[in-house]
């Protein structure tokens, strides 16, 4: 009888049931999000920390090994190769970390992590063989690396355009951060395409017997590639740092917008320079110091006009 009562009284509050029940719900789902958003994050980030250390690891290793930074059989592929492929996978996990997911994004985060770990780990090999990791096709067992890397870099391509596409959706961070993985993920796919097309220009040099790395006298095919590759780093930490300096949010996606440009600008002029048959600092050509100054302009005057506003406001606060 006594249960029967407490249990009409409880009903007869609705309210109360309600309360109860969205208490309920939130204290029992962070708990589910939180061990799937854990679990989806590991791929990306094990890998990425991997190939860091790996890359690391052959810094001593060159040191006392000894040889020149440049060079097609040099230290400098595993170390750069490691630490650049790394940070690119442990960005890739900061984004999967915050995207709404589905039951495909595991998928894609394996096969990319996979795919670059390994291609990573052929090109140390063949260093350490002392044979050069691209375009090599000497022997059999090189043609075969060779050609086991283009396959591993096109698988990892479509899993990086997959993620472009997802962070398009619902992101569960700031604007200012959202604006800039978006960005730092299109230049990132951009440097791929420039990538797959210094490769299919490097294979028809080889075919000619020449060689794959330059353009005319002094081009250097991998200097478009590289440029704003690392973009996807960059743009998410100036929105780190101004946030620490408490910048508002317009204001530090506008700096963001105007770095995009810069390494938009900067592109165009690597793809020039290059193409041009000059190096990467030898400017000759009016189309050439146009694209540089567009470069530098674009990077240099939102943090002026941030400076120009902060006095601004603190004028106006004396």
């Amino acid at each position: 009888m006594i249960l029967l009562q407490m249990e009409t009284r409880f009903l007869n509050r609705p309210y109360q049931t309600s309360v109860v029940c969205a208490k309920l719900n939130t204290q029992t789902q962070p708990a589910v999000s939180t061990k799937l958003k854990n679990y989806l994050s590991i791929p990306f980030w094990c890998s990425g920390t991997l190939l860091i250390f790996l890359g690391l690891f052959h810094v001593p290793v060159w040191l006392i090994d000894g040889g020149g930074w440049e060079g097609n059989v040099s230290w400098r592929k595993p170390i750069l190769f490691g630490v650049s492929t790394g940070m690119t996978l442990c960005s890739l996990g900061w984004l999967v970390d915050h995207i709404r997911r589905n039951a495909i994004d595991q998928l894609f985060e394996w096969v990319v992590s996979i795919s670059l770990v390994i291609e990573v780990g052929l090109i140390t090999l063949q260093q350490w063989r002392g044979v050069a990791s691209h375009f090599n096709r000497s022997s059999t067992f090189d043609s075969q690396v060779d050609l086991a890397m283009l396959v591993l870099i096109c698988i990892a391509f479509i899993g990086i355009l997959y993620f472009f596409v997802r962070c398009f959706g619902k992101m569960d961070i700031g604007a200012d951060y959202a604006i800039a993985t978006r960005l730092g993920m299109l230049l990132l796919v951009v440097s791929c395409v420039i990538g797959f097309a210094i490769s299919s220009y490097g294979y028809q040099r080889v075919s000619a017997s020449l060689p794959p790395e330059t353009i005319g006298k002094g081009g250097v095919t991998k200097f478009p590639h590289g440029v704003a590759i690392h973009a996807l780093q960059i743009l998410p930490a100036i929105v780190w740092l101004m946030r620490r300096f408490k910048i508002k949010t317009e204001q530090t996606k506008f700096v963001v917008c105007c770095l995009s440009m810069s390494f938009g600008f900067q592109i165009a002029f690597a793809c020039y320079q290059t193409g041009s048959g000059l190096s990467r600092f030898d400017v000759q050509t009016l189309v050439g110091w146009i694209l540089a100054t567009f470069a530098v302009v674009a990077a240099v005057v939102p943090f002026g006009r941030l400076r120009a506003r902060t006095a601004r406001t603190e004028s106006i606060r004396k």
